[in-house]
């Protein structure tokens, strides 16, 4: 089986460079804790410089990689980390995908027995998690981040096949220097090339906190875009209100409803009002207007019945109307991806 998958990914690779288990630990000294930017929901993200001369240089590059925990509680089949990094392959080394601004850009990969990883060619700021926690983003980059993010879910989404990437959370998104979203985690990735939901990956669970009520409620059965558009609404809500969020592949029975983002907010929110925290009202480019759109959004994401959610296109619509948006446009560090022309890609938009 781990034959067979290696060598599928063999042919998606070529131009990829086959790291040894050595390699990766010599990157990251040895895995050291000073190195690990934080735990994902099947596994570590590590720092690590790494000289890349198959690309024509031996200068030392700071590098991400993001390795396989076979421990994990997440992780069902003694297969899965191969399976995994096979369709991690597939689908970031696709040319309709290859290159996207906001999706990591994957430089290598290894498949050994004793380490199962990839390698991608960031030098990350931090998890968007981790950011959170720290409290380290402006109301500005917080909208950023929220646009960004929300033309990634709209390209993926208006592919010939979309795709729907299913366990969104914080921690499966990194920041750059420059404050550009990059997901990362695509361990429950469906569509497109990829194909259908599997038996296997239907046993593994979804970040609680994150996952769409309604999915839970039909059992699993239910698999649409508004799963993306729910998860989009929590973070959304979580990054004006200041709210951290709960750690992936929680498992506590005592934890409060009132610990998740979207019950906060349910239980907090009025009509016509804001969620937004006080302290970023008192942000330079906050405008009360802003406030009150984008948690009228936020909060219209997170909807129980998805018929009452808005698409991730309409999502993106309301964010670019925002006014600090209309009033300071050289605030976003990159205009819609129109600019990004992927074969298959049809969201270079309206």
């Amino acid at each position: 089986m781990a034959e067979e998958l290696l060598s599928n990914m063999m042919d998606c690779a070529a131009k990829l460079k086959e790291f040894t288990a050595e390699d990766l630990k010599a990157c990251t000294n040895g895995f050291h804790q000073n190195n690990l930017i934080g735990a994902t929901q099947f596994g570590k993200l590590y720092r690590g410089q790494i000289k890349l001369g198959f690309i024509g240089t031996d200068q030392a590059r700071a590098v991400t990689v993001k390795i396989w925990d076979e421990k994990s509680r997440c992780i069902t089949s003694i297969h899965d980390e191969f399976l995994m990094v096979k369709e991690e392959v597939q689908f970031l080394t696709h040319p309709s995908i290859n290159g996207h601004p906001n999706l990591v850009k994957l430089i290598g990969y290894c498949c050994e027995k004793e380490v199962k990883a990839v390698v991608y060619d960031l030098n990350p700021w931090d998890t968007l998690h981790n950011l959170t926690v720290k409290d380290y983003l402006n109301w500005v980059q917080r909208l950023n981040v929220l646009l960004q993010f929300a033309r990634l879910l709209e390209f993926l989404h208006n592919q010939d096949k979309p795709y729907l990437v299913l366990n969104i959370n914080a921690s499966h998104i990194m920041l750059d220097w420059d404050c550009r979203p990059k997901l990362f985690d695509f361990g429950h990735i469906t569509g497109g090339i990829i194909g259908e939901m599997t038996t296997l990956k239907k046993q593994i669970p979804i970040s609680i906190g994150f996952v769409d009520p309604f999915f839970t409620a039909k059992g699993g059965s239910f698999w649409h875009t508004s799963c993306d558009v729910f998860s989009f609404g929590v973070i959304l809500l979580g990054l004006i209100a200041k709210r951290g969020f709960e750690p992936v592949c929680v498992e506590n029975p005592h934890l409060g409803l009132d610990c998740l983002v979207q019950y906060w907010a349910k239980k907090e929110y009025k009509p016509n009002g804001s969620l937004v925290h006080r302290s970023l009202q008192e942000d330079w480019g906050y405008v009360d207007e802003d406030g009150l759109a984008i948690t009228e959004l936020g909060m219209r994401c997170v909807e129980f019945f998805p018929r009452n959610r808005p698409t991730i296109k309409k999502a993106v619509e309301l964010l670019e109307g925002l006014l600090v948006f209309q009033r300071f446009g050289d605030a976003r560090p990159n205009k819609r991806e129109k600019t990004f022309h992927g074969i298959g890609n049809h969201a270079g938009g309206t």
